[in-house]
């Protein structure tokens, strides 16, 4: 079933002169179980930020956006316990900017914030918006981000509550910034590039071993991790070159830390890169 919730908050701002250029659509939805939820959020164009709340909501989404987009959508499944929420979509015909048209006829500014309380299961698509995703206190199961032309930059700045399968990230041209994987608590990440650098922080709290896969055809790859995990990377690459900094010491094709055999933690990665420098920084 498909419902579009009900907003909780509406307010209609009106430029100079009279003419409307810039709407504020504030909506959400009450938690009503910990049932685990699937959610997926999708922009075209705009920014877009998401964060945690521990207000009694499943999610609560605040949309700014000009003339230029559709209103924004909500849909609720109740039979499979999926949340669909979608930001508005460039009106389609000839643009109609003139020199008088305001600058922010054509903005849009998405905020999410989801719940801390029910385990997630979060897929955001952003085609060609600037995301900054505060994924801090969420507990997420599984999580898959799909990007354009825009950039990214993913943290996680506290353990996650859940235990994660995957980190799935296949991002564009705008490139990805990851902070703290180490508390995303997944046992398997997979990153795909396009043409941009791929910044990876393996910070955090470490509880199990983890598998990660980077590709990537044209960037610069940068890994850097804590000195308390083991490290083993392998790399293929048409022209990639590569950088270590720190105890590592290569064995048949392979780079390993000093504390490989030892560490309790230890982080398998293989970085796929055609043309690039692969930068890996262990201290």
């Amino acid at each position: 079933m498909k419902a579009i919730v009900a907003a909780v908050a509406a307010l209609m701002f009106t430029a100079a002169l009279g003419a409307q250029h810039v709407r504020t659509l504030e909506s959400a939805r009450l938690l009503r179980d910990l049932t685990p939820v699937s959610v997926r959020l999708m922009l075209g164009t705009g920014t877009l930020s998401v964060g945690a709340s521990d207000a009694p909501y499943l999610y609560r989404s605040i949309t700014r956006f000009g003339d230029s987009f559709t209103s924004p959508t909500s849909t609720w499944n109740a039979a499979q316990h999926t949340l669909t929420l979608a930001a508005g979509q460039k009106r389609g015909g000839p643009d109609q900017r003139t020199d008088d048209t305001p600058d922010d006829d054509g903005v849009q500014d998405w905020r999410v914030q989801l719940t801390r309380r029910a385990p997630l299961e979060l897929t955001i698509d952003a085609t060609a918006a600037d995301a900054t995703l505060d994924l801090t206190g969420l507990p997420l199961r599984r999580f898959a981000l799909n990007t354009g032309a825009a950039a990214a930059t993913v943290r996680f700045d506290a353990p996650n509550p859940e235990s994660m399968s995957v980190f799935d990230a296949n991002v564009g041209a705008g490139g990805l910034k990851l902070i703290g994987l180490g508390n995303a608590g997944a046992s398997e990440a997979r990153i795909q590039g396009d043409i941009g650098d791929l910044s990876l922080d393996l910070g955090g709290r470490w509880l199990r071993d983890m598998q990660i896969l980077v590709s990537t055809a044209i960037g610069d790859v940068r890994i850097t991790a804590p000195p308390s995990i083991g490290i083993e990377l392998q790399s293929t690459g048409l022209l990639a070159r590569e950088s270590f900094d720190g105890p590592f010491a290569k064995s048949n094709g392979v780079w390993r830390s000093a504390n490989f055999s030892t560490a309790a933690v230890k982080v398998r990665i293989v970085v796929k890169s055609m043309i690039g420098k692969i930068e890996l920084v262990q201290r």
